[in-house]
């Protein structure tokens, strides 16, 4: 009804951005068999997603969103997003935490594991002059 889009949607933005990044590497956020036998085979449920909104996104405002790996740990990653209209004006900056899981035993429940080597080898935290340069343009 204002006009503006519901701030639901920056999580959409940055998930869209997520799956792209996978791809990019030629990999998927969801392991299906022909990325790994059924027992290696891993997802990447959230821990944490925040987004610190400056601006409003107006219906078909166009948008840019960058991410960049924040950190790679053992089981998780997590991503720094900047979203900005394509004037270069930054309407938003997200991060999300993600950690590597298979199903348990059972089938009935996730574990924490390894982020496997097929994806490791693949992703790699940002420089920090890039995580630290100031988020506006």
């Amino acid at each position: 009804m204002a006009g503006i889009m519901h701030f639901a949607n920056f999580f959409r933005l940055m998930e869209r951005t997520e799956h792209a990044f996978f791809r990019s590497l030629g990999l998927s956020v969801v392991d299906r068999p022909e990325h790994a036998p059924a027992e290696e085979r891993v997802g990447w449920p959230r821990v944490s997603a925040t987004c610190d909104y400056l601006a409003p996104l107006k219906f078909e405002d166009e948008v840019e969103v960058e991410l960049l790996v924040e950190e790679v740990r053992s089981r998780s990653l997590r991503y720094l997003f900047r979203i900005r209209k394509m004037d270069g004006n930054l309407v938003a900056v997200g991060r999300i935490a993600a950690v590597c899981v298979r199903k348990n035993a059972t089938g009935d429940g996730m574990v924490a594991v390894e982020i496997p080597e097929r994806i490791r080898l693949k992703i790699e935290a940002a420089p920090e002059e890039l995580l630290k340069r100031p988020s506006a343009s």
